[in-house]
């Protein structure tokens, strides 16, 4: 059960922040696969060989 939440919560995050993210990827076709396929782990891969962005420093900040 608690998979589903992490899953769901992460889909809803990245799903949420598009247009900040989606520059980091080939095509929208691709950001939203590898949301539906669960797949947050090549995301991050993703995002960290683009950028020098941290999910958890962002996320971190959201929370203070």
């Amino acid at each position: 059960m608690q998979k589903l939440i992490d899953h769901g919560t992460q889909a809803k995050f990245y799903q949420g922040n598009r247009k900040i993210f989606l520059r980091y990827f080939d095509s929208l076709q691709q950001y939203e696969a590898l949301i539906v396929a669960g797949n947050f782990k090549k995301m991050e891969e993703i995002i960290k060989a683009n950028s020098k962005f941290s999910v958890e420093g962002f996320i971190n900040q959201l929370q203070e």
